[in-house]
C-alpha cells in the first residue's frame, strides 16, 4: 500500500500540489472608502476560480502596503511583501514587472470625465476649443503616466504625491479639473459633495489597466491571464462587467453620447499593449460608446 501511495505521489506533477500564494497591495489611509477597488480583487478572484482547474488551489491576501502608487509597484518588482498590484500601464512598469495584457476596464480605463467644483460647469461650457481647455489647470499624481500623456498633450497639469490630496487641492482651487476613468468619478463625489461632475467633456487616451505580477512569480502571471482568456470567451467576464455594482451602466450614467470627445496620444504603450488592444478589440472602446 505505502508503495502504490509513492507512487501516486511521484505521478502528480508539482505544479498541481502546489497552491499559488497571491498578495495583492492596498495602499493609503483613503483607500478603505474607495469602493471600486472592490472590482479589481472580485475580477481577480474570477479569474483564478477559472484557472482552477488548471493550476489548482489559490490563497489571496490582502497586505496593507505601499505609501503610494508608485512605491506599490516598486515593492512588487522587487518581490517585498505584494506580489500583484492593478494599475495603469506604461512601457516602465511592464519593464519592472509582469503584464497581464487584458485590459481590466475593456478599453474604459482612458475613458476620462472630470471632476469640478460644484457650481463651475460654466466655466467649462464657456470653452470654444480644446486649446482652451489645455490651458486649464488638469490635476493629477506625480508619478502617474496620465501626467506624461497630458503635458505631451501639451496640457497644463498640476500635480501632488499624495492621491488623497488631490480632491481637497481641487476643493481649494489649487487646479481647475481632476480628471478620472469613468467608474472613479461617480464613486468619488460621493465621498467630496463639494465636487460635481463635468458634463461637456470626455478625454481618451489608449491607457488599459492591467494585473501586474513580480517577475519572481511568472507561474501566477500565466494562470491570471489563463483564467481572464477563459472568462472572456464564454462570456463570464462580459456578464461580470455588466453586472458588477463599480461597472453596471457606467457608459449610460456617464452620458458619453453627448459629450465632446478630445482623443490624446499616449506615448506610453507598448507596441505589445497596442496589439493586445487590437486583437481583444478594447481599442478606442470610449470613442465607440460616445458615438453610439
Amino acid at each position: 500500500m505505502k508503495g502504490v501511495l509513492f507512487f501516486f505521489l511521484l505521478s502528480v506533477s508539482w505544479p498541481v500540489l502546489a497552491k499559488d500564494i497571491i498578495n495583492y497591495s492596498w495602499y493609503g489611509t483613503h483607500r478603505a472608502s474607495i469602493k471600486y477597488d472592490k472590482y479589481y480583487t472580485d475580477v481577480l478572484t474570477l479569474a483564478l476560480e477559472k484557472s482552477k482547474e488548471k493550476y489548482g488551489e489559490y490563497e489571496l491576501n490582502k497586505i496593507n502596503a505601499g505609501m503610494s502608487q508608485n512605491h506599490m509597484i516598486t515593492l512588487a518588482s522587487k518581490n517585498r511583501l505584494v506580489n500583484l498590484v492593478w494599475t495603469m500601464t506604461s512601457r516602465e512598469r511592464e519593464d519592472k514587472l509582469i503584464p497581464v495584457r487584458f485590459p481590466l476596464l475593456k478599453g474604459l480605463g482612458g475613458c476620462r470625465i472630470s471632476l469640478i467644483r460644484k457650481g463651475e460647469q460654466h466655466r467649462f461650457d464657456d470653452l470654444t476649443s480644446i486649446t482652451e481647455l489645455a490651458k486649464f489647470n488638469a490635476g493629477q499624481g506625480t508619478m502617474w503616466p496620465d501626467t506624461v500623456i497630458l503635458n505631451n498633450n501639451n496640457f497644463q497639469v498640476s500635480t501632488a504625491r499624495e492621491h488623497a490630496s488631490l480632491y481637497q487641492m481641487l476643493a481649494k482651487g489649487r487646479f481647475d479639473y481632476f480628471p478620472r476613468a469613468i467608474h472613479e468619478a461617480f464613486n468619488e463625489i460621493q465621498q467630496f459633495p463639494e465636487l460635481a461632475i463635468e458634463q461637456r467633456f470626455v478625454i481618451y487616451y489608449d491607457s488599459p489597466f492591467f494585473f501586474f505580477v513580480s517577475k519572481a512569480n511568472p507561474r501566477i502571471a500565466e494562470r491570471i491571464q489563463h483564467g481572464l482568456t477563459l472568462a472572456l470567451h464564454d462570456g463570464s467576464f462580459d456578464e461580470f462587467f455588466a453586472s458588477h455594482e463599480i461597472t453596471k451602466g457606467v457608459i449610460e450614467k456617464a452620458n458619453l453620447h453627448n459629450r465632446e470627445v478630445i482623443v490624446l496620444e499616449n506615448p506610453l504603450l507598448s507596441k505589445e499593449t497596442q496589439q493586445a488592444l487590437i486583437d481583444l478589440k478594447f481599442n478606442a472602446t470610449c470613442i465607440r460608446n460616445a458615438q453610439n
